[in-house]
């Protein structure tokens, strides 16, 4: 009687113990089915944020970059130079379906430039150093170019669908959450490593030639530009890192330049 007794007893443990055991696990299920929804809910929300709540991120995005960066001014002599030819080189260029585009040049040995969903572009001195004005126009033209075909539009929704920035894309009352410090950095490393399809390389590097000739100026300079980048890059003391935007893995800065010497 006694050993069937602690058979029961045994058997009760058991069967308590399973219980628990069940409450646990699906406690566990149900919190990790609510993460999913959740991580699902901001998926999605940043799968569709609107053009202008893009553009609103992008402008949060200059201005922090404008910060980190040193923003080349009449008012210094050691900048001036940069920003009269930059205004030089724009003239009436500056607009883009009647908006106009904020270009500025940024005070750096970096040779790089890259383009914003606002209608914002930044070049770098280095870059400016480096290249004649009509190559320079070519390059104003591709980035331009990117703006236009909603290129960065895309890189950027691309950069705010990172885990690290799900939370940043939240909503209330149709105004998009403003961005932190800590989620602008992480932007700025996401967007700096972003890189755009063939496609949309070759229509860039189309656009600048076509604005090159729309405004006068010698067409062939968006090549001789992009065999200017890829002796740069083939240059082994080029630090690759600081002029990865200018670059397509597919296809190269030859490849895009051959094609446009082809063009009439």
């Amino acid at each position: 009687m006694k050993s069937h007794q602690t058979k029961i007893s045994s058997m009760l443990k058991l069967f308590c113990i399973s219980i628990i055991f069940c409450i646990i696990i699906s406690g566990c299920a149900a919190l990790n089915k609510t993460k999913l929804i959740e991580a699902g809910a901001k998926t999605t929300k940043a799968a569709i944020l609107t053009d202008s709540e893009i553009e609103q991120y992008a402008r949060e995005y200059i201005v922090y970059s404008d910060k980190q960066n040193i923003v080349c001014t009449d008012a210094n002599p050691n900048h001036k130079k940069y920003s009269d030819r930059m205004n030089k080189i724009v003239g009436n260029a500056n607009t883009l379906n009647g908006k106009k585009l904020d270009i500025k040049v940024y005070y750096s040995n970096v040779q790089n430039a890259f383009a914003c969903a606002n209608g914002s572009i930044r070049i770098y001195s280095g870059l400016m150093d480096m290249m004649s004005d009509d190559e320079l126009f070519g390059i104003m033209g591709h980035e331009i170019g990117h703006i236009a075909n909603k290129d960065t539009k895309e890189a950027f929704r691309k950069a705010l669908l990172t885990s690290a920035l799900l939370d940043a894309v939240g909503s209330t009352g149709n105004t998009a959450a403003a961005l932190t410090e800590s989620q602008l950095g992480k932007l700025t490393e996401v967007f700096a490593n972003a890189q755009f399809s063939q496609k949309q390389e070759y229509a860039a590097d189309d656009y600048g030639y076509n604005y090159l000739k729309k405004n006068g100026k010698n067409p062939k300079a968006m090549a001789s530009a992009l065999r200017r980048l890829q002796t740069l890059f083939d240059d082994p003391r080029t630090d690759k890192s600081k002029i990865k935007q200018l670059f397509s893995t597919h296809p190269d800065s030859k490849k895009r330049a051959e094609r446009l010497e082809k063009k009439k």
